[in-house]
């Protein structure tokens, strides 16, 4: 079953009970995904960036230390303040579910464009005209058709990240685990 957590107007957090990720050193990290709206400017400009994180009862005790002493109490503000600090390891979100293959069964859902990645990568991406399309496609489509990054989760994980290191790395920070 899935949780879908709106954390702000852009925002929102998504986490199932069977998501993890095992690193060998004990017990495995449970994982969820922040899915943002973010303006490009200009016509269909929104774009939904998408990361993953430890869900919040796997996160460092110190990092959620630090968040209580500056107020934060509910877990909703946790997830959004972790994920606004600490970051996530980046998933291509299209990639899962290509936006071309999905048309037109998610068409209904949000008008929106289509167009190919930038540096010749030829990554398709998704653009909706506005924040209202790009959130309700996040949360009816993404959300659900999420659970198919799992079926890769350890090539997702052991990709580099462009601020050094593996999403795996990434992901035993933020979850406090140290390999042995």
């Amino acid at each position: 079953m899935l949780t879908i957590l709106e954390l702000d107007d852009n925002l929102i957090y998504v986490e199932s009970e069977r998501w993890q990720c095992d690193f060998g050193l004990g017990s495995p990290v449970k994982l969820g995904l922040i899915l943002e709206a973010v303006d490009l400017g200009g016509s269909f400009s929104f774009v939904i960036d998408a990361c993953l994180m430890p869900q919040p009862e796997y996160i460092d005790p110190e990092i959620v230390s630090e968040a209580r002493e500056m107020g934060i109490r509910s877990r909703e503000d946790l997830i959004k303040e972790v994920y606004l600090e600490y970051g996530g390891v980046p998933v291509n979100i299209d990639a899962v579910q290509p936006a071309k293959a999905s048309c037109g069964f998610s068409s209904f859902i949000a008008d929106t464009e289509i167009s190919s990645g930038n540096q010749g990568s030829g990554l398709e991406v998704r653009h909706f005209k506005d924040l209202d399309d790009a959130m309700k496609f996040a949360r009816d489509f993404y959300a659900v058709y999420t659970a198919g990054l799992f079926g890769f989760i350890d090539m997702v994980l052991d990709n580099p990240l462009r601020t050094g290191g593996t999403g795996r790395e990434k992901i035993m920070q933020m979850a406090g685990k140290q390999p042995s």
